[in-house]
């Protein structure tokens, strides 16, 4: 064993004696074993978790050391642990066979692979207790971060679902009195009436899309995706649209075909977003919103074109959020960036055109799916 060499204590040192970081060694070698326990048991802020290994998987620790054995052996329980963790879960390997002390190294080992999903670190052998501490110390750091993340992340949910939750009961009341001035009202006062209302619903539309695009910000990784039957969607979408915006004409040019399309179940808030874009946008009494679609043979195509004053084409992508200021371009909305976002999720596309009826013609490609018993979802209105 090399000497530790004499290094400051940092400033940022994370782990305290009340609330150290624990560490779980599996060591198929009893001296490098023995060598980690013993200097674990001089540090205030680290403690070695003990138990039974064949119960890894339940198994309270903050840090695992591992070597090549012990690696192989609890390879399926470790990766385990790490897919199921709200929080990073640092490994750190002990290798004699990675010299080079890094992930990015041409002189790949036997266990490459694994090394690259679930290795965070690596520690060379004979074990340098001034790595050790530097490479603990940064998987400590990095645990913390995660840990306090997770806790910011689940208070900014929990705060955005009772903001959500009041503003929408609030503006059902507003909506729900607008309603009541039908009779106390004459022609003009009426035409204030319906802006309220619209403006309402518009409120209220606005906290679903929070809540989808929370969603969406929550799936990490590929999203879990299946077979969604476009025809029940689109079809539910638009009754929906129609019971909201009386006023509007909501055309379907042809029939939409029976087609199971890959996607899961946000797929209604793509055509309920682009169904209300397409009517709130519009300056009309009586807005004309027209969906058609080609069935291809490995693609469905969707177009939902209204009569409304179009979008320039140097603010395309602009409304879409694809521009490097993102949402807080001031011609961006949460509702088409919402759509453009779930439909990359599905692998499709999403392009905004000229309609033949003089406004906004969006065009939405989706991925078809096999069908193998089409998954039926819930829509909410």
């Amino acid at each position: 064993m090399r000497p530790e060499s004499p290094t400051p204590v940092p400033a940022d040192r994370l782990g305290t004696e009340s609330s150290p970081v624990r560490i779980l060694p599996i060591l198929s070698h009893t001296g490098n074993q023995r060598v980690l326990a013993n200097w674990v048991q001089t540090q205030e802020q680290y403690e070695i978790v003990s138990g039974d290994h064949a119960e890894l998987s339940a198994a309270e620790f903050d840090i695992a050391i591992l070597d090549e054995h012990s690696l192989r052996e609890y390879d399926t329980e470790i990766r385990g642990r790490k897919a199921d963790a709200e929080t990073v879960l640092p490994v750190l390997l002990v290798s004699s066979d990675t010299p080079a002390n890094t992930l990015d190294t041409p002189d790949r080992t036997e266990i490459e692979p694994s090394l690259r999903q679930i290795v965070d670190e690596i520690l060379a052998t004979p074990i340098d207790i001034a790595e050790l501490r530097s490479r603990l110390d940064s998987l400590a750091r990095i645990r913390a971060q995660s840990i306090a993340l997770e806790r910011k992340t689940n208070q900014l949910l929990l705060l955005n679902r009772i903001t959500r939750h009041d503003i929408r009961n609030e503006m059902n009341v507003v909506i729900g009195w607008t309603e009541q001035l039908a009779d106390h009202t004459d022609d003009a006062g009426d035409q204030i009436r319906q802006r309220v209302l619209d403006s309402g619903q518009h409120v209220v539309g606005l906290t679903k899309a929070v809540r989808e695009f929370i969603e969406t910000l929550k799936t990490a990784g590929e999203p879990d995706l299946q077979a969604v039957d476009l025809t029940d969607v689109v079809t539910d979408e638009l009754t929906k649209r129609r019971e909201t915006f009386e006023a509007a004409d909501f055309v379907i040019d042809g029939e939409i075909p029976p087609v199971d399309v890959r996607a899961n179940d946000l797929l209604a808030s793509v055509f309920r977003n682009v169904l209300n874009n397409a009517v709130q946008h519009n300056n009309s009494e009586t807005p004309r919103v027209e969906i058609g679609v080609v069935d291809g043979p490995e693609r469905v195509a969707i177009t939902i074109a209204d009569d409304g004053p179009g979008i320039p084409p140097d603010q395309r992508d602009a409304v879409l959020g694809r521009t490097d200021r993102g949402l807080d371009h001031p011609a961006a909305g949460l509702g088409l960036y919402l759509v453009d976002t779930l439909v990359t999720k599905y692998g499709g596309t999403l392009r905004i055109g000229d309609a033949e009826l003089g406004g906004v013609a969006v065009e939405i490609e989706l991925l078809k799916e096999p069908t193998t018993g089409t998954t039926k979802t819930d829509h909410d209105s």
